[in-house]
């Protein structure tokens, strides 16, 4: 899941109210980046925009919506970027509560502040951004089996790469890292406009926190201990991967595009990797 795809992982039951304050932050940036006081759109450069969306699978859902302000550029002319982003999900899993088997309900959500730079080199459109970044994992009942833990604050970077193949193909690179829960994301597209503004293509993304790491490290022998002390249960990378198919529709001031295809199903129970159908839906405006 992130803009990206969101957050993944466990947590242990904890409320914390700063992560609502940011995600109520975020709200606010929204809405004054919607100012009908600023400067005629159609007489300048696009130079904010809007985005919100959904993705949805069968154990897991999230949320999310966002702003990136140009304050003296155009949106796709180089220049400073400010951006603010926010998300909430769920999701559920089988394990074990120290007692037995128990099922586990999970509440999730983020909030983004970013500072960041476009540049572009012919084809290539390169972002950089840094900035500070709040991930929770909120579970239902305690989870002695989590490492990803609460709500924590960290440093977060995002690196986005839109390169023009020819007259009608382009590739999409986004890549993010958070030491929040030292959370990772990678998503790459590659579409090619069968109309003018009608993309289709396919799609591919990776999301691992450090529940994930420990897991993958405990398939080779290693590994990290869980909040009880005993050894996490190994998983493969597959397990946070997905792949898929999409649509994007774009206009001059916007896009609308929607995705679908499978992920490994990280919250089943036991060590194989099961696939579960995902549905990623998503909208974008500049102004």
């Amino acid at each position: 899941m992130s803009a990206g795809w969101g957050v993944s992982g466990g947590g242990r039951r904890r409320r914390s109210g700063s992560a609502w304050h940011a995600l109520v932050a975020v709200l606010a940036l929204t809405v004054v980046s919607l100012d009908p006081a600023s400067a005629d759109p159609e007489a300048q450069p696009a130079g904010r925009e809007i985005w919100a969306g959904a993705d949805i699978s069968k154990n897991v859902w999230l949320v999310y919506s966002g702003v990136t302000i140009a304050p003296w550029s155009g949106m796709h002319d180089d220049g400073w970027r400010f951006r603010t982003a926010g998300g909430y999900g769920e999701y559920e899993y089988d394990g074990n509560d120290g007692v037995g088997a128990a099922r586990f309900h999970a509440r999730t959500y983020y909030a983004d502040l970013l500072v960041g730079y476009l540049k572009r080199f012919g084809e290539l459109t390169a972002k950089g951004f840094v900035g500070a970044s709040i991930i929770s994992h909120d579970i239902s009942p305690l989870d002695p089996e989590t490492v990803a833990i609460g709500e924590e604050v960290g440093v977060k970077g995002v690196i986005e790469l839109w390169l023009n193949i020819g007259e009608n193909a382009w590739g999409q690179l986004d890549l993010s890292w958070s030491s929040a829960h030292n959370t990772r994301a990678a998503r790459a597209r590659i579409g090619y406009r069968v109309w003018p503004k009608l993309s289709l293509g396919l799609e591919g993304g990776i999301n691992v926190d450090s529940q994930g790491e420990c897991r993958m490290q405990a398939l080779n022998g290693s590994g990290c201990r869980s909040l009880s002390g005993d050894p996490i249960e190994g998983t493969e990378l597959l397990d946070y991967a997905r792949a898929g198919a999409f649509a994007r529709y774009e206009w001059d001031r916007g896009e609308v595009s929607v995705s679908a295809g499978v992920l490994g199903d990280s919250f089943s129970a036991g060590n194989a990797v099961e696939a579960a159908p995902y549905v990623t839906l998503n909208w974008l405006a500049r102004f």
